[in-house]
Order: C-alpha cells, then sequence, then structure tokens
C-alpha cells in the first residue's frame, strides 16, 4: 500500500481488520488528509442513515431529507476534529509526547472505518448494542493505528484515546455548547421542520400520523 492510487476500500479494509499497515501506508501518501476526510464523511453519513427513522417520522420531505443526512455526516466530520484536538492536548500534557496534529487526525480518520457499518443501528433492538460494539472497534482500530505510526505503546495509546473522548465529552458540555446549538440549528433548518427527537414526541407523531391515515379510509367506508 505504498501508491497514492490505492483505491479508498483497501484502506477501509485495512482499518477494519485492525492491520497496522494501513495507518503506516497512510503517513507516507500525499493524500492523506483526504482520505481521512473520506472514511470520516462515509461513517458519518452512515450513522445518519441509521438514525433516519427519525427524520421519518417527522415526515421531512426527500430533497430536505437527503440534505439533512449530508449536514448530519459534516457535523460527524467536525465533531471528530474536536476529539483529534483532544487526543493531541493529552497526548502533551500528559504523555509528553510531540506527535504531530496530523498523525493524530490521520489515525483517527482511518479508525473511524468500523463507524461505516453504523447503518445497522436501525435494526430494532439490536441498534443500541451494535452502536457500542463499533465504537469499541473504531478505539480498538486507533490504540493499533497510533502506535504503529509513533513510538507510544499501545496502554498509552488507548488512554489517549479515552482521556481524549473525555476531554471532548468536557469541551462539548462547556464551550463547545454554541457550536452544539448551531449545529442542532442547521439540521433543523436544513430539514424544514422542528425536530421531534425524543420517545415520547416521536410516540406522538406516529400515532397522529396513524389516526390521519385511517381518517379518509373512515370517510370512503361511510
Amino acid at each position: 500500500m505504498n501508491s497514492a492510487f490505492h483505491p479508498l476500500g483497501e484502506f477501509i479494509r485495512g482499518a477494519i481488520v485492525l492491520n497496522p499497515e494501513t495507518f503506516r501506508a497512510i503517513e507516507s501518501l500525499p493524500n492523506a488528509d483526504q482520505i481521512a476526510f473520506s472514511v470520516l464523511l462515509l461513517a458519518g453519513l452512515s450513522q445518519a442513515i441509521g438514525q433516519s427513522i427519525i427524520l421519518f417520522i417527522n415526515r421531512v420531505k426527500p430533497l430536505r431529507f437527503l440534505l439533512t443526512l449530508l449536514i448530519a455526516a459534516i457535523l460527524f466530520v467536525f465533531s471528530y476534529g474536536f476529539w483529534v484536538m483532544s487526543v493531541w492536548l493529552v497526548d502533551r500534557i500528559v504523555f509528553g509526547h510531540t506527535v504531530s496534529y496530523s498523525t493524530i487526525s490521520h489515525a483517527l480518520g482511518l479508525a473511524a472505518a468500523p463507524q461505516i457499518l453504523s447503518f445497522l443501528i436501525a435494526l430494532p433492538y439490536f441498534g443500541v448494542p451494535i452502536q457500542v460494539v463499533l465504537s469499541l472497534w473504531s478505539l480498538l482500530a486507533f490504540v493499533r493505528g497510533f502506535a504503529a505510526v509513533t513510538d507510544v505503546d499501545a496502554w498509552q495509546a488507548f488512554w489517549c484515546g479515552i482521556l481524549g473522548w473525555f476531554v471532548l465529552q468536557v469541551m462539548q458540555r462547556t464551550i463547545g455548547r454554541p457550536i452544539a446549538a448551531l449545529g442542532q440549528w442547521l439540521k433543523v433548518s436544513t430539514a424544514g421542520t422542528n425536530l421531534v427527537t425524543d420517545l415520547p414526541g416521536l410516540e406522538r407523531l406516529l400515532e397522529t400520523g396513524l389516526s390521519e391515515s385511517r381518517l379518509p379510509s373512515e370517510r370512503n367506508s361511510q
């Protein structure tokens, strides 16, 4: 995998099977940023598709539906940018390493490859377990890849990922709140309706939709 012309699929497969050579190979490519971005975008789009039942229930129109999926995928990529920053800070402050920001972004980007299967979270009953498995899978991919391209050992890579994720959660709930609000506004604006996402609200929307669908048939029967 030393050529810049290897298909994106090879990098995705290599990251999914936790092949350290895949993570080493991307560091030698001039288009490494584009590859990492593409993997993240596909993962974000897959996750958005897995959660698209919410858009169906909210009766989002087809074109707005597709645009909302794209916005959700872009926001997913953006959130990973903050995780990269968090891991970079932890790696420097806690472990005293000098790993470059780009190296971390490539490792985390490729490590998102298992998330391309996130569309499976739409499966009833299995959605949450699948989401947990995919998250752990991505963490293992990052640990494997980060250790492969740096002098960081596996345990340090693991804690970089975990502590970086924790820092990310703190940032999202403090200084990141305006950004989160902006992201929600973008999704709502693109969908063209005030999206209901809580379970009771979704149940009410479903009941309303079923009631409305029965009314024409009841009128016809009369």
